[in-house]
């Protein structure tokens, strides 16, 4: 079972795994381990299985089914990156996807990974069924984005090369090109010569949409409109942050 099944929506609601920050794993979740191979390379890691299956729905069949990964207690992921599982393992433990500590000191140190590990971090999240990581990566890129000022259309890229019509990380990527970043030919529009190729039709169109949105709200140029904290967020129905 190292191929998650495939759902009808990508981007959709959670299931069983946990979504909002008030559920928290307790003792019980770190009594047992597993491995996982990650990638080509197959990169060996070690996490706690009841931790994993608390998380993910994805996790929690393979590993109390009767596949072999239930017992043989590993799995190989070879489509992740090591780089996005990295940081995943991190979350699993602490919930945060801020950069550690041992990096604060490097002249190029920045708070949270970059965009594109952060919205990557959000497919792996999705093809895992993790939603609570899920939400977490889009929180961090909308703070990132008003920490900075700034965005990387490759985030643009990887929600529409990697997610389904109307999933929350495209809609989150064409909200903050639309209402925070600047248009037009400016030096650094995101319309320029170079972002072009991040573009594709389907983007073009929903953000020609979110422009004629923008104008018909009435909206102040950068400012974006008033919706809930779970606007970008995953759950199951009746649950909320």
């Amino acid at each position: 079972m190292s191929t998650p099944p495939d759902k009808s929506h990508i981007g959709g609601s959670a299931g069983k795994a946990v979504s909002t920050p008030n559920r928290l794993p307790s003792k019980k979740h770190y009594k047992n381990t597993v491995v996982l191979s990650v990638g080509p390379s197959k990169q060996e890691f070690t996490v706690h299985k009841e931790l994993l299956c608390f998380y993910s729905d994805f996790f929690r069949a393979a590993f109390n089914g009767s596949f072999k990964e239930a017992t043989e207690g590993r799995i190989e992921l070879p489509d992740a990156q090591v780089d996005v599982f990295e940081i995943f393992q991190v979350w699993l433990y602490s919930r945060s996807l801020l950069n550690t500590e041992d990096l604060q000191d490097q002249p190029d140190y920045q708070k949270y990974p970059s965009f594109s590990a952060l919205a990557r971090l959000w497919v792996f999240g999705d093809k895992y069924q993790i939603p609570l990581l899920q939400n977490c990566a889009a929180d961090a890129i909308l703070h990132y984005t008003k920490d900075k000022g700034r965005f990387c259309t490759n985030v643009l890229k990887i929600a529409y090369d990697h997610t389904m019509e109307e999933s929350p990380l495209r809609r989150l990527a064409i909200d903050i090109l639309v209402f925070r970043m600047i248009h037009g030919k400016d030096a650094n529009s995101i319309l320029d010569e170079d972002s072009m190729p991040y573009w594709s039709k389907e983007s073009l169109v929903d953000f020609a949409r979110g422009i004629s949105k923008a104008w018909m709200l009435g909206l102040p140029y950068r400012k974006f409109p008033e919706q809930g904290k779970c606007h970008y967020h995953i759950h199951a129905e009746g649950e909320h942050c």
